[in-house]
């Protein structure tokens, strides 16, 4: 699942669970962490990239079956949040790397697999990427620190990104610095002589910009996005100040397209978590990545608690019928003071 080697000066994981698209699980975080440990002190080694050898994608996230089986409905397990502590730790970890790290995002980057590699010195992307946090879905929010990164968009494209799950492409991402740089991939091939070339000669931060340099001479290939196209709606909508004042705004113009299809992403959501994601946006501007991450462990197991996530994940994933019975049926049932605690705060944003 988790395979890695040495070309030069450059140490390569690649994620290589194809019949998943990478999605990851208690083993393949421990390998990526004994490996990385390894490296750390390796002299022979001066960079790390992260690969993909599944076509479809760099990741999909985490391996939601295994954690609703293994853990969420598992009577014998006790920790059910192992595989999300874990998961954390190495994201925290990855963040305080002490050589840099590479990644190439390409097809699916999703979850789990976008909290890998986000905090990456370098990231290099292609055009078939659809990058998205979708998690809003599942019975929990936007988790590995990825929040902190969302909450540093404007912030309308933020709470439609963090509430609706929707999908960035390469265009989007290196708009928004998401990443770096779009390359085709005969580009990247060509990338990583330059990469395998350099690794010998430079390290740290200077073998970072000696190749950025380099793609400083390469174009990005996309210029659309969906994003981009509907960037007057998005802030017409999601610059709102309430979670109830956006569902309400979009439920009364349903005959508009982007309109409808937003507030259909929404009502099959859970009111509860929509509120927080809300919430959480601001909040997260305050905090650092690391303070962000332990917080996504809090929500995390919150959801444990209150069944949240095994219902989101079950209707998405298990049982595909999209039918989920959420512990909040609606706005009005919610506790705001559920809300502040979990987030820390003494009132809620909307009223400061």
């Amino acid at each position: 699942m988790i395979e890695n080697k040495v070309i030069e000066k450059v140490g390569i994981i690649y994620l290589n669970r194809p019949d998943k698209i990478n999605a990851l699980n208690l083993s393949m975080v421990d390998q990526i962490y004994y490996i990385l440990k390894s490296w750390e002190s390796d002299k022979n080694i001066n960079v790390v990239l992260f690969d993909s050898l599944c076509s479809k994608g760099f990741s999909a996230g985490g391996d939601l079956k295994e954690i609703y089986y293994d853990y969420l409905i598992n009577n014998n397990c006790k920790d059910k949040d192992l595989l999300f502590k874990k998961e954390y730790d190495l994201d925290k970890y990855i963040k305080s790397y002490s050589k840099p790290i590479i990644s190439y995002w390409h097809g699916i980057v999703m979850g789990g697999g976008v909290g890998l590699s986000i905090n990456s010195d370098l990231i290099v992307c292609e055009k078939t990427t659809n990058w998205a946090m979708p998690e809003t879905s599942l019975g929990f929010v936007p988790d590995v620190g990825v929040q902190k990164y969302i909450s540093n968009l404007p912030q309308a494209l933020g709470q439609y990104i963090g509430l609706c799950g929707v999908s960035l492409n390469s265009y989007d991402l290196i708009k928004y610095d998401l990443a770096d740089i779009e390359l085709s991939q005969i580009a990247y091939e060509k990338f990583l002589k330059t990469l395998y070339k350099l690794s010998n000669t430079y390290a740290g931060e200077d073998l970072i910009n000696q190749l950025k340099n380099q793609l400083e001479k390469t174009n990005n290939i996309l210029k659309d996005s969906y994003i981009q196209n509907n960037m007057e709606k998005i802030e017409k909508y999601f610059s709102l100040s309430s979670m109830e004042e956006i569902f309400n705004k979009l439920n009364s113009n349903l005959n508009d397209e982007f309109t409808r299809k937003t507030y259909e992403n929404l009502s099959y959501k859970d009111p509860f978590i929509l509120t927080l994601q809300f919430e959480k946006y601001f909040v997260c501007k305050e905090l650092t990545y690391e303070q962000t991450i332990d917080l996504d462990l809090k929500i995390v197991q919150y959801a444990i608690t209150t069944k949240s996530i095994n219902e989101g994940i079950r209707s998405k994933i298990i049982d595909k019928d999209n039918n989920p019975n959420w512990p909040v049926q609606n706005f009005n049932q919610i506790n705001e003071t559920d809300i502040k605690n979990l987030l820390d705060i003494k009132k809620l944003y909307k009223d400061i």
